[in-house]
């Protein structure tokens, strides 16, 4: 038969607290400055990393 399994109904008892907005705001500002970040570093180093042009071309 198997282990009986967990019950689906009902509340769920992980509860999250509501976050600051000041907070939301500054991690949202993070997140965006992080993948401009990496698509930047992704343009510049992209061909280099696919063997399109050795790191010593200029």
């Amino acid at each position: 038969m198997g282990p009986p399994r967990p019950r689906l109904e009902g509340p769920h008892p992980i509860k999250v607290p509501p976050v600051r907005p000041l907070y939301r705001f500054m991690a949202t500002g993070l997140g965006a400055s992080m993948w401009f970040f990496l698509m930047y570093r992704a343009k510049q180093d992209m061909p280099v990393l696919l063997g399109w042009r050795h790191p010593w071309d200029h």
